[in-house]
């Protein structure tokens, strides 16, 4: 029997420093304070080589039904989904012993592709409803939560804030696995924990293949987001894509782009109506259009699932995705706004025949030989964390401690500022406060 209000959940989570695990970031008790009719917990984990959802679903499926149930009490909504790929019939299996017998919370399965994880996709898949251009799940009356956001949900009014999470070590390194760390665990510790990198100058990113980011310190420490840290050799297609330069880019686009549409017809974004052509984008660099037109502007609704440059485009090795983040940057940077906001949309017939099944894009990538299990090795300790303050969306977080400080597991550290959207950070292990800097706080136990 839950007797929390929502107030009450909201409160706790808020406390807690619950954010987007998956990889967005953003404060969850906002999500929160909404009302919708129906909310979804997004367990599809569509990135290859991750499986760190898989794992919390499996070890602990009543903890992600609770903070599910808890999400829908907030919220107002009537109606729980808990999607996963419908593939994974273990998780199933473990999800069904403890689902509500009122029907309140059903499990949905998703086709194997990717991105099925992206939430637009994913509100579509469920629903059948299609989120406005530049719109949110809510417009559609939908919250859509990862599944260890709302296991940290759980916690939270429990009383348990965010230090640690489940991360998958895997690609290039000896003994792939799934561990749960402290928040800020480096990432050097944690490849060491699965037996180092299979070779010495392999490069390390944090996140999945497709949408991580190369990490350029390993003695910085991971994130609430960090759903996976990956070794790949130096010379992978995915890490030279990544350190491409967008000067680089546009002289690539300008010799090589055939406009043969095709990052267009695979665009996840594109396919649900959305008015996003990755190929007259890239025309926008050919013939030098530089004054904000449709096709620049359209970079407000690129998702950055890397479909266009990894998957469509892995012959000629351009990067549309690259090309709209700078043009995002360049016109936020000159105060315009996203001007799409079309909600009367419509999918494209052929969405369900375009769909890029997750062994595609695992061949694409080249990633096919680390493709193997990876077994849960339960929680490790580490003797020294590196919490970031500013890997959330909002403003950063600010200390609230200084060096020298002795604290506690669960102390609160930083916090953003009052007014601003943000989130608070906690010790995740118990010792001393050693280093601050502008990003970062480094505790040693």
């Amino acid at each position: 029997m839950i007797d929390k209000t929502p107030g009450e959940i909201i409160k706790a989570v808020q406390a807690a420093g619950v954010i987007g695990a998956g990889g967005g970031g953003f404060p969850t008790y906002i999500k929160l304070n909404t009302r919708v009719d129906t909310v979804i917990a997004n367990g599809s984990e569509c990135e290859p080589l991750l499986a760190s959802d898989k794992t919390l679903l499996k070890e602990n499926p009543g903890l992600v039904i609770q903070g599910l149930q808890y999400a829908m009490i907030a919220t107002g909504a009537k109606t729980g989904f808990i999607a996963i790929k419908a593939h994974y019939k273990d998780i199933a299996a473990a999800l069904t012993k403890v689902l509500p017998p009122d029907g309140s919370i059903r499990l949905h399965f998703l086709e194997n592709y990717y991105p099925a994880g992206d939430e637009f996709l994913t509100v579509y898949d469920v629903t059948r409803r299609i989120i406005p251009e530049g719109g949110l799940p809510l417009h559609v009356g939908v919250m859509v939560s990862n599944v260890l956001s709302l296991a940290q949900v759980a916690h939270a009014v429990a009383g348990k804030p965010v230090t640690e999470r489940p991360v998958t070590v895997a690609g290039s390194v000896k003994q792939p696995q799934v561990i749960i760390v402290p928040i800020g665990t480096p990432y050097k510790d944690l490849i060491d924990m699965a037996g180092g990198t299979l070779n010495s100058t392999d490069v390390i990113i944090d996140g999945g293949p497709m949408m991580g980011t190369i990490v350029t310190d390993l003695d910085q420490g991971i994130a609430k987001t960090t759903s996976g840290v990956i070794a790949l050799p130096e010379d992978h297609f995915i890490v030279n894509m990544q350190r491409t330069t967008i000067s680089r880019m546009v002289k690539k686009s300008k010799a090589a782009c055939c406009q043969c549409f095709r990052c267009s017809d695979l665009c996840p974004r594109n396919l649900l109506g959305h008015a996003l052509y990755p190929h007259m984008t890239m025309r926008t660099i050919d013939y030098n259009q530089s004054e904000p037109t449709e096709h620049i502007t359209s970079a407000f609704l690129c998702s950055q699932c890397g479909v266009c440059e990894l998957v469509a485009c892995d012959f000629m090795m351009l990067s549309p995705r690259k090309v709209y983040a700078e043009y995002k940057k360049l016109l936020t940077a000159r105060g315009i706004k996203n001007p799409h906001h079309r909600s009367d949309i419509n999918i494209v017939p052929e969405l369900e025949f375009r769909k890029v099944s997750l062994p595609t894009v695992i061949k694409k990538l080249g990633i096919s030989q680390y493709v193997k299990n990876t077994p849960f090795s339960g929680y490790r300790n580490v003797a020294r964390v590196r919490i970031p303050l500013d890997r959330h969306t909002g403003a950063p977080a600010l200390s609230t401690v200084a060096p020298g400080q002795k604290v506690k597991i669960g102390d609160v550290i930083a916090a953003s500022p009052p007014g601003k959207t943000g989130t608070i950070y906690h010790a995740s292990i118990t010792g001393t406060v050693t280093e601050i800097a502008g990003t970062w706080i480094e505790i040693c136990g």
